[in-house]
């Protein structure tokens, strides 16, 4: 039986995401939100997230990041190429769990990126997800979720903020790497 807070098993994908401040691990779940995960491998495979910022942090909220373009919030774009977005995916065996991966977006339909946020608080952010019957933009698509690293998450989460929640000091992504569990 699935479960979102297991260790990798053989044959998975992960990925390793180096910062300034460490290297946080992810199983990744393209198996279960298919575009949604892949969309994050490409963009990782593509090296657009090196040297990308975390541009939003909120301590007890989340970590967001990934806007390659623009580096403030207002960019990135799909793996498809600039200009392009991808739809939600949304799967009850994934929720907004302490250190979920999940996708940025707009309000509408079909406007995920390239920026992704990482869950903070223990208790999870579960207002986050998709609602039982709730249309196309309601809620986000949770794509990973990370095992190891967890205290790289907290040391970004506790980062001097500004009133608009970015980081007095950088916060990057040196890289992602994508492998498969031996």
């Amino acid at each position: 039986m699935f479960n979102q807070l297991d260790q990798p098993k053989s044959g998975e994908t992960i990925a390793i995401i180096k910062t300034n401040h460490g290297e946080m691990r992810a199983r990744l779940f393209p198996e279960i939100v298919g575009e949604c995960a892949r969309n994050f491998i490409e963009l990782a495979k593509q090296k657009k997230y090196d040297k990308a910022p975390f541009h939003r942090i909120i301590s007890g909220f989340m970590i967001q990041g990934g806007d390659f373009t623009n580096r403030n919030g207002t960019g990135g774009h799909s793996a498809k190429g600039p200009g392009t977005t991808i739809g939600d995916k949304y799967d009850s065996s994934l929720t907004h769990l302490r250190g979920a991966l999940s996708w940025a977006k707009t309000q509408r339909p079909n406007s995920i990126g390239s920026q992704f946020f990482i869950v903070h608080p223990k208790e999870g952010t579960h207002f986050l997800d998709h609602p039982a019957n709730g249309g196309a933009a309601e809620g986000y698509s949770v794509f990973g979720q990370l095992f190891d690293g967890f205290d790289v998450l907290d040391e970004i989460a506790g980062v001097d903020t500004d009133g608009n929640d970015y980081p007095s000091k950088e916060v990057t992504i040196e890289t992602v790497e994508i492998e498969t569990v031996a």
